[in-house]
């Protein structure tokens, strides 16, 4: 199983310098809300909660791994190992193990096409806090498309990302056990080579694929439940966390996390809410109909960002 920490912080990294050279790029400074102001100071309370969302999405993610497909992986790479040191029994022993794995994966999963052996889950926020920021970058990926000139647009939307990507590996039971019945018929003829090469191939159709959960999204449900808590102790306090929900909300449309409509829907039953609070109105059933409004709309996204590749 792959280690998370380096990944994610490689990620960060390079999504940090990735900003930075399209805000520069783009005559831009870093976008901030001003380190002074209440809406900044809120919005800060948010990021802690981002390492406890990625922790919760690779436990989530890890627990759909399959001990089997592992093996077969495990077993696949033990046979290219035992080819290069020209042990031949060593990697039949190894391509026997993998085979009858797999065929057991194949009996077990007949109607399933792939099955997870490894993930990785990463933070990438290296979108503009303000919502206002967003725009600039956005115009200048649409001009970038048109001219085709798609290495820089590459760049500029990676800087508009802000989200936990869960990327898993899937052992794709379709193609890999005759790839390793092939590697072994070509071991038994003496053809190392190309035993050897029909194994790295099998390994390089692992299937990728990328489920990716929104931050912005994440943060406004964390803003909605943190000005729930305030409402009976401190109302002005409840309607600034309110107003940090609706500028994560705007912000997910803009980084293209959302429908327009559904979240100028939210931000109606926020608007009203916020109303609810200051004129000190019992608010209980309205908090609960917009954290489910969101957790809905959450959901849907999640749903809607499932993609996947070779």
């Amino acid at each position: 199983m792959r280690k998370s920490t380096s990944p994610v912080l490689a990620t960060c990294v390079a999504a940090l310098l990735l900003a930075s050279t399209s805000q520069a790029a783009l005559g831009q400074t870093p976008p901030a809300h001003g380190p002074g102001s209440v809406h900044a100071q809120l919005q800060a309370q948010l990021h802690p909660n981002t390492e406890r969302q990625r922790q919760a999405a690779q436990q989530e993610a890890e627990r759909s791994l399959d001990k089997e497909a592992i093996a077969v992986i495990a077993d696949t790479q033990e046979a290219l190992r035992a080819i290069a040191r020209n042990d031949k029994p060593a990697a039949i022993a190894a391509l026997e193990r993998a085979t009858g794995k797999a065929n057991i994966l194949l009996a077990r999963n007949p109607a399933t096409a792939l099955i997870p052996t490894d993930v990785e889950v990463q933070v990438i926020d290296s979108a503009p806090a303000d919502p206002k920021a967003i725009n600039t970058p956005n115009l200048a990926v649409i001009a970038a498309v048109a001219r085709r000139d798609y290495p820089r647009a590459r760049v500029l939307l990676d800087s508009l990302r802000s989200e936990i990507r869960i990327r898993t590996y899937n052992l794709p039971l379709a193609t890999y056990p005759a790839a390793l019945r092939e590697a072994a018929r070509l071991l038994e003829q003496g053809k190392n080579q190309s035993a050897s090469d029909v194994l790295m191939g099998a390994l390089n159709t692992v299937v990728v694929v990328d489920r990716v959960l929104a931050l912005p999204l994440l943060n406004a449900q964390d803003a909605i439940a943190a000005a729930s808590a305030e409402r009976g102790k401190n109302r002005n306090a409840a309607v600034q966390h309110l107003a940090v929900a609706r500028a994560e909300l705007k912000r997910a449309e803009l980084l293209g996390y959302g429908d327009k409509a559904t979240i100028a829907g939210l931000d109606k039953q926020i608007d009203q809410l916020q109303g609810q609070i200051r004129r000190n109105e019992n608010s209980t059933s309205a908090f609960d109909r917009l954290r489910q409004a969101v957790d809905n709309f959450f959901k849907k996204e999640a749903a809607l960002l499932h993609r996947g590749d070779k």
